[in-house]
């Protein structure tokens, strides 16, 4: 098919042609005969023929610009497209590219032009490439596939490929894409659900290690308790203190390996109430007051400029203040251990105040190039080989992160050989800004005495026989007498109304566990008393999941005498 710009030369010849055919009829010496008529007429379309042909002249010149500007707009597309463009013989070598595709390439298109386009190709996915390249050759239809582009020098890229064979098979036209990013991504997406994976299984497996070693810690500290309440000679009293000494330090462990995962999980939750940080700090110094080594003076000051009630979470902050306490009495051996607060930000028009809160002592002191380390997971201050110091390297590296999560920041001054201050910052909301709702947590109950209305009758599930025991040993030696069922069947048989004063059940026992034991007692009777439950599982969440299932409260094993006395007067003395 002729092209229009050829049809317009073709017009263009046939007027020539016959412009000067007419000039020859005008030879008026041979026609010496010719009117003055036949003069005048084929001067006339002489004319005509004149001026059609300068049109055709300016028809032709407008079709070349038109021409022209639309392979300039063509190839100003072609080399500013965002795809790869190529064109390839069918040996496969560079015919012609556009920039983009020798951007991708990472090399001057002067340098690619007769290459062959396989030898830019990965070694991993050339032979893809060149199965691709035979099937578009010899199938006549588009074809795609993904390779890896070889870059020196550089970062792979990933390229996706569409392409498909002239008709005469002589070259094959690619287009190419850069799909890196989102290869990149689906790599991030893919690694993001392994490590996701492995925090699932971590998680898993140390909620299966975390309650079979509470089990028997559970029997363990529960003989200790009862033991402690013997009578002891002077050795064996060397030989308790020992063994308590190394089981509380097991529940340390356990717990501190525990918060960690549940912290680096995300699974740790702010719970705020409104509390007295004043109590709070009195608390700490008499939990610790008793453990004191002789030649060390432990105090607390509280900063009276702190409003009497603050809104903040205080389980959080108390263990963040314990842990540092605890740090500071084990490495002081003399001088003294102060724990402080300190206002910072004392604005009585604003809705938000800065706590700060310090714990000074006179120990051995950090070295400057050890305090780096102080915060990161599993880090000590002493060489594994010569350690002085018990510890996982833990406890502070949770408090950085529980203070993070408060909404604050945590640090440390220290001098070595001289003392240590550990210090940390958190928000906390005024009372007026508090949800009114909220009643403020009175620490002082904490020591109250268990009277004689409180004495008991408690229905007691558990299938192993040493927490049977133990656990029953605990309460019978707190005043309260036990009817033990060896499993959630056998409660359900042994509860009758009236007969008891609060149910104690285990969450997984065999024959019928816990929760179900719970929900046929609750179908079967209509008034019950407490069921409180009891397992060894102590991740985040677990007291919540188990009361929304049925149960009242939730205790976890171990538990201690004063977590049980505190669960009774809640439920009693309301």
């Amino acid at each position: 098919m002729k092209k229009r710009s050829d049809l317009r030369i073709s017009e263009k010849n046939k007027l020539r042609n016959k412009a000067e055919a007419l000039l020859k009829t005008m030879n008026f010496k041979n026609k010496p005969d010719a009117s003055e008529s036949d003069i005048l007429n084929a001067i006339h379309e002489l004319q005509v023929y004149q001026i059609e042909l300068q049109m055709q002249n300016e028809e032709l010149m407008l079709a070349k610009i038109r021409a022209e500007l639309a392979e300039k707009k063509y190839t100003e597309l072609y080399e500013s497209a965002p795809s790869g463009y190529l064109t390839l013989s069918k040996e496969g070598d560079i015919l012609e590219l556009n920039k983009s595709a020798a951007a991708m390439i990472h090399k001057d298109r002067s340098k690619l032009i007769n290459n062959r386009f396989a030898l830019f190709i990965s070694e991993e996915t050339r032979g893809i490439f060149t199965q691709f390249f035979d099937k578009v050759l010899n199938s006549h239809r588009k074809e795609n596939c993904e390779v890896v582009l070889k870059t020196e020098g550089n970062a792979p890229v990933y390229i996706y490929i569409d392409a498909n064979a002239s008709n005469d098979n002589e070259f094959c036209l690619l287009t190419m894409v850069d799909i890196t990013k989102s290869k990149e991504a689906e790599k991030t997406m893919f690694q993001l659900k392994v490590a996701n994976e492995a925090i699932k299984f971590k998680q898993n497996f140390l909620a299966n290690i975390s309650h079979e070693m509470r089990t028997p810690l559970t029997g363990i500290l529960g003989i200790i308790d009862i033991l402690e309440h013997t009578e002891l000679t002077p050795t064996q009293q060397d030989y308790f203190k020992t063994l308590k000494h190394s089981s509380e330090n097991l529940r340390i462990i356990i717990n501190q390996v525990l918060d960690y995962s549940k912290i680096e999980a995300g699974k740790v939750k702010l719970k705020p109430t409104l509390f007295s940080l004043k109590e709070l700090l009195s608390e700490a110094e008499a939990l610790y007051r008793g453990s004191v080594k002789p030649d060390v003076n432990f105090s607390s000051k509280s900063d009276p400029e702190i409003p009497d009630l603050i809104f903040a979470d205080d389980n959080r902050i108390m263990q963040i203040i314990n842990n540092l306490v605890s740090n500071a009495l084990k490495f002081t051996s003399k001088g003294s251990v102060v724990l402080r607060s300190r206002l910072l930000s004392p604005n009585p028009g604003g809705k938000q105040i800065m706590i700060k809160i310090e714990v000074a002592d006179t120990g051995i002191g950090i070295p400057e190039g050890m305090r780096n380390k102080l915060f990161v997971p599993f880090s000590q201050i002493d060489d594994k080989d010569t350690r002085k110091y018990e510890g996982t390297g833990l406890g502070l590296s949770i408090c950085k992160e529980l203070v993070i999560l408060l909404g604050g920041e945590i640090g440390v001054n220290s001098e070595y050989h001289k003392g240590s201050t550990f210090w940390f910052v958190f928000p906390a909301l005024l009372t007026e800004s508090a949800t009114s709702t909220v009643i403020p947590v009175k620490r002082s109950s904490l020591n109250k005495k268990i009277s004689n209305k409180h004495r008991l009758n408690i229905l007691f599930a558990e299938d192993k026989v040493v927490n049977q025991k133990v656990i029953s040993l605990i309460l019978s030696s707190m005043g309260h007498t036990v009817t033990i069922a060896g499993n959630g069947q056998q409660a359900l048989s042994l509860y009758k109304p009236g007969q008891f004063d609060l149910i104690l059940m285990d969450i997984q026992m065999p024959v019928m566990d816990g929760i179900t034991a719970t929900r046929k007692l609750k179908e079967s009777f209509e008034y019950l008393p407490p069921i409180i439950g009891l397992s060894a599982n102590a991740f985040e969440g677990d007291r919540e999941k188990y009361m929304v299932l049925g149960m009242d409260e939730y205790l976890t094993k171990p538990f201690e005498k004063e977590e049980f006395e505190e669960l009774i007067i809640r439920f009693w003395d309301r």
